[in-house]
Formats: C-alpha cells, sequence, structure tokens
C-alpha cells in the first residue's frame, strides 16, 4: 500500500468532523491553486489538478503523514511549477529562509 492510500487501514484514532477555521495562507493556497489550474487565464492553466495530486502522492510517507491538507497543496504546486521551469525552486527556498530568520529576529 501507498502510503498516501489510506483508505481502510485500521485506525482507534477517532477522526475529527469538525471544520477549522483556514488561517490567511491556506485561503491564500487555495486561491492561488484556482489561479494557477483556469484554463481561461492569460495564457492558459500552467497545471493542473491532475499535476497537483501527482505531486502531493510523490511526497515521502514522513512528509505525507506529517504535513497539513495545504502544506501538501503548496509543496506539490512549487514542485510542479519548478519541474515546468516556471520558478526557481531554490530561489523561493532562500526567500523563505529569509523571511523565517527575519521572522525569528523580530519576535526573539
Amino acid at each position: 500500500m501507498d502510503h498516501h492510500d489510506l483508505g481502510g487501514s485500521p485506525n482507534t484514532t477517532p477522526i475529527s468532523q469538525a471544520q477549522h477555521p483556514l488561517m490567511p495562507w491556506e485561503l491564500r493556497v487555495d486561491a492561488l491553486l484556482l489561479c494557477l489550474s483556469d484554463p481561461a487565464r492569460p495564457g492558459g492553466a500552467l497545471m493542473t489538478v491532475d499535476e497537483l495530486r501527482r505531486g502531493i502522492e510523490s511526497l515521502p510517507a514522513d512528509a505525507y503523514a506529517t504535513w497539513g491538507y495545504y502544506s501538501r497543496w503548496l509543496h506539490s504546486m512549487l514542485s510542479i511549477l519548478a519541474e515546468k521551469g516556471v520558478i526557481d525552486r531554490d530561489a523561493i527556498e532562500r526567500r523563505a529562509r529569509e523571511l523565517a530568520d527575519a521572522h525569528e529576529r523580530e519576535h526573539a
């Protein structure tokens, strides 16, 4: 069984049916996917939902098990766009580190 195919797996932990309020970054990830996959956007869709799923299913088992829903989406979107040469993954990761460092300094 693949790590992403969990349906029917035994589990004694109850699954919460409660909806949690989405964080602002989660709303942005959702909006970004809508924009990137919209065939009506100028130049056409940059990615498909099928590609998003492929990217999610390509995650290592530990990442798939511990990351949240929108974290998986974001990682997949970055991977697909980097594959297509739309973004520079290294530049994105550098900028993310810079922002994390600035946040640490600001809140230390």
